[in-house]
């Protein structure tokens, strides 16, 4: 029934930003891009999930992400950054959603050794097979910075292969987050913008 909900759908949005661990929708890029694809009359959702320890987890992200899902589907593109690309691959695959695109900026999908990040994040890598994604979704991207101080390079570059990304490394972007001067990325805007 879901599935038919989407498809008959008109009110899809045409993005979704997923913020990362112990993040929300008003730091980083997040908030400029938003506005940036919605000054183009495009349809964004940059929903708050549940953050910080005893409360961010695969579960309570899945429950959030439910209320939107009517609204939902193959014209829909994701971007997520940090844990966000994990979460997203889990819910598309638990959910069997079709989108169009998904762009991924400092992706991981395994623990990374920061114990305090590690402890709330380990729910969200629970699938052992990630190749499924590319049955629901047209392009996958992963942006993945040189230097990036909590997320290890290879880490990114592992998940990247294992959902079969366009992989753009961007030299010396840190975390791509306001620490590493990102409070816009216009590399990024400027693939969404491309057909």
């Amino acid at each position: 029934m879901k599935e038919k909900m989407n498809t008959e759908s008109e009110n899809f949005y045409d993005f979704v930003i997923v913020h990362g661990s112990f993040g929300w929708p008003f730091e980083n890029w997040f908030p400029w891009l938003a506005d940036e694809l919605a000054a183009k009359g495009k349809k964004v959702l940059a929903p708050q999930f549940p953050c910080g320890k005893g409360m961010q987890n695969y579960e309570s992200w899945r429950r959030v992400m439910d209320a939107y899902a009517p609204f939902i589907g193959e014209k829909t593109t994701f971007i997520g950054h940090s844990l966000a690309p994990a979460f997203i691959v889990d819910y598309l695959l638990d959910r069997n959603i079709k989108v169009n695109d998904l762009y991924f900026v400092a992706p991981l999908y395994q623990r990374c050794n920061v114990p305090e990040v590690d402890e709330v994040n380990a729910s969200f890598f629970c699938k052992s097979d990630l190749q499924g994604i590319t049955a629901l979704s047209q392009k996958r991207v992963c942006f993945i910075s040189t230097n990036d101080p909590y997320v290890p390079n290879d880490l990114s570059l592992d998940f990247a292969k294992k959902i079969g990304a366009e992989v753009k490394t961007v030299e010396n972007a840190g975390h791509f987050n306001t620490a590493a001067g990102y409070r816009t990325f216009p590399l990024l805007l400027q693939q969404l913008s491309e057909p």
